[in-house]
């Protein structure tokens, strides 16, 4: 083999490792774009959460949302105690049509007992909350387990949420609550169901051969 064959092949060589090795190269530099994008959009956002002074105990997304949120959350794990559940829903603009990306949302609930669970240096909701950035199409999802009402209360069983977005300030809105639940009553909706978030906050949930319920919270922000 002559020395100009030779450089040829190892030429050929060097070329096909770059360009199995282009795509993954991309795949990171998407990635990272993506993580820094979110990172700008929460940075943004940070001015508009509630602080413990403005709003008690409800709110969530002042300087915790970690950096790399996504659309999806995962606020409890297999060895928790209660029926697996997973919520999924849409944010809309205020038209109830337009979908609204980037709208951070925190959720928060009791465990399968009713409790928080706070104890020394856990966090202020307990175990089960987390937060999610909605994508492109306005979705958002997260698994968790399904919440038992407080002891000895008549609230029914919920899940709480707050939204924060880069033109508005962090603000509540309905509880999830679920359908077939005895403490719902006509008395206690009036009472505590105010509209905030639109559609329909009462939720039928179904369980699939998986074992896991499931339901669906669609929101229409305020502003």
């Amino acid at each position: 083999m002559n020395q100009k064959d030779e450089n040829r092949r190892e030429f050929l060589k060097r070329a096909s490792v770059a360009a199995l090795a282009f795509p993954f190269l991309l795949n990171c530099k998407n990635n990272a774009s993506a993580q820094n994008s979110s990172k700008d959009i929460l940075n943004l956002m940070r001015k508009n959460a509630a602080t413990l002074k403005d709003c008690g105990n409800w709110c969530g997304s002042a300087h915790e949302a970690p950096d790399d949120v996504s659309w999806k959350a995962i606020l409890a794990d297999e060895k928790d105690e209660g029926e697996p559940l997973i919520i999924s829903g849409v944010v809309y603009e205020k038209d109830g049509k337009t979908r609204a990306p980037n709208i951070l949302i925190y959720a928060y609930h009791t465990n399968a007992k009713g409790f928080y669970g706070r104890g020394n240096g856990d966090h202020l909701h307990g175990k089960h909350h987390g937060w999610m950035l909605t994508d492109s199409k306005g979705e958002y999802q997260f698994r968790t387990i399904k919440p038992a009402p407080y002891p000895m209360r008549d609230t029914p069983a919920h899940i709480h949420f707050t939204l924060t977005g880069v033109n508005f300030k962090e603000y509540w809105i309905d509880d999830i609550w679920f359908e077939g639940d005895d403490l719902i009553t006509p008395e206690i909706k009036k009472k505590q169901l105010t509209g905030r978030g639109g559609f329909e906050p009462i939720l039928k949930l179904e369980k699939g051969a998986d074992g896991v319920l499931r339901g669906v919270r669609d929101i229409q922000l305020m502003s």
